[in-house]
């Protein structure tokens, strides 16, 4: 009884329940040879002459009675399945907690989140801006699904996935940007500053940049919110290395965006713990941040 499948089933049960070969392909989106070619393969598998073809019409036999008569259940399952797939698609009864570092925040998640909502219309979201070392906390306290970092994550803990990457650039008054728009990161070093504590994603970033370089930064107000960057530096005609996403969100009168030279880039990540209740809607946000990050400008 190899030969039936639940496709055959299911066209048997289209054309007992039409009488008609051609209702039954238009019904299943087939094309009418493919609706009688998988009838005659029913029939040969179940050794039983189920239809006569009487003026154009098919008729079911007796045996094509007691078959429909127990392949109603079938049809039944097959309906609660499509609906619960259906339901699943549009995240009907799914939550998806989810954590960002800020400086993604303005730019890059919302529109990913607005996307996954367009996706997932039934979904339940909460979001939240933390570090990341509160988001691991979090993920570990079951508070969380998904939290969204960047800079290089100290942990083997979570399943960690690589969503794209930032930059940073230089943040410095107009009348002190070169013309070009690029600034070495030695020359910001000479200025004053104002700088993001060590601490913070960023900050590690650049003190490891620096570091490698054999330079310093003299001089620098320290700031342990990478918010308070921009700011600050326009209040006191100051330059600053911060990252790209906080520059954009941030744009001030007066101060200009440079592109810094070495190129110095970061990793942006998204971490979870496996597996999740929620894991077709924290599947489709990793591929929705994927794309956002890849197609952001970034001159």
């Amino acid at each position: 009884m190899r030969g039936i499948t639940l496709q055959r089933l299911q066209v048997f049960c289209a054309v007992y329940e039409r009488s008609s070969i051609s209702a039954a392909a238009r019904m299943l989106g087939l094309s009418q040879p493919t609706v009688s070619r998988h009838l005659r393969d029913f029939e040969a598998a179940a050794n039983l002459t189920l239809f006569l073809l009487e003026k154009g019409r098919v008729w079911p036999t007796a045996e094509a009675d007691a078959l429909y008569s127990e392949s109603r259940f079938l049809q039944d399952g097959i309906g609660r399945m499509e609906s619960r797939v259906e339901s699943l698609r549009q995240g009907t009864g799914s939550k998806l907690a989810v954590m960002t570092v800020g400086m993604l925040m303005p730019q890059i998640l919302p529109p990913a989140i607005s996307d996954l909502v367009g996706q997932m219309p039934g979904l339940r979201l909460s979001v939240d801006v933390a570090t990341a070392s509160r988001q691991l906390e979090a993920l570990r306290s079951g508070l969380i699904d998904i939290g969204i970092m960047a800079g290089h994550v100290a942990t083997d803990a979570e399943a960690i996935v690589p969503l794209g990457s930032g930059r940073l650039v230089a943040l410095m008054p107009r009348s002190q940007a070169p013309a070009d728009g690029c600034v070495a990161l030695e020359d910001v070093a000479r200025m004053q500053t104002v700088d993001s504590t060590a601490r913070g994603p960023i900050g590690r970033i650049l003190d490891a940049a620096v570091r490698e370089r054999g330079i310093a930064f003299e001089g620098a107000i320290m700031c342990n919110s990478l918010i308070a960057v921009p700011p600050l530096a326009q209040a006191l005609q100051r330059a600053a290395v911060l990252d790209e996403f906080t520059a954009q969100a941030n744009p001030l009168p007066g101060m200009a965006t440079c592109r810094l030279e070495p190129k110095i880039e970061f990793p942006i990540l998204a971490a979870s713990l496996s597996p999740s209740g929620s894991r077709l809607a924290l599947d489709n946000l990793v591929d929705l941040m994927r794309l956002a990050l890849s197609t952001r400008a970034t001159d």
